[in-house]
């Protein structure tokens, strides 16, 4: 009886395929000003803002700082290795773990949210992309009918 089973060379290079495009879109995202998408268009923090931050701080070897972007920081890297080791996961482990994760996120992304003095993570629709629109659009019509 195999305690593993063989190691997926095409599934592992797919894998790698797509950590490897989504790095590359977050950053022409960060080239052309945008930074994250979803806080860009709506205005609200997303449960993983501050983690790219959280990762360059800790390439420069500042763990501090990278507890301080995303106290989270490394539960993505956790979530990678067990999506590339699936197939050698019991199902229920698998997917028991998976469930923690997201929960724990939505816990610290509540807590994040709740807090006064983290400057991370806001809730500002008003800056984002629709709220700023809405608001020309708002302006242009009051204009418009006084």
């Amino acid at each position: 009886m195999k305690l593993f089973k063989k190691l997926d060379i095409k599934k592992t290079l797919e894998a790698a395929s797509v950590i490897a495009a989504v790095v590359v879109l977050y950053g022409i995202f960060g080239l052309v000003g945008i930074g994250c998408p979803i806080k860009f268009i709506t205005g609200i923090s997303c449960a993983g803002c501050g983690m790219t931050r959280a990762w360059l701080s800790l390439l420069h070897g500042d763990f501090t700082g990278a507890y301080y972007y995303h106290p989270l920081f490394l539960l993505p890297a956790v979530v990678v290795l067990l999506i590339l080791n699936r197939n050698r996961i019991n199902s229920k482990l698998y997917k028991g773990s998976l469930a923690l994760i997201v929960v724990i996120f939505l816990v610290v992304y509540v807590a994040r949210m709740l807090s006064p003095t983290d400057s991370i993570v806001v809730f500002q629709p008003e800056n984002g992309f629709v709220g700023r629109h809405i608001r020309r659009l708002y302006e242009t019509i009051k204009i418009f009918f006084n």
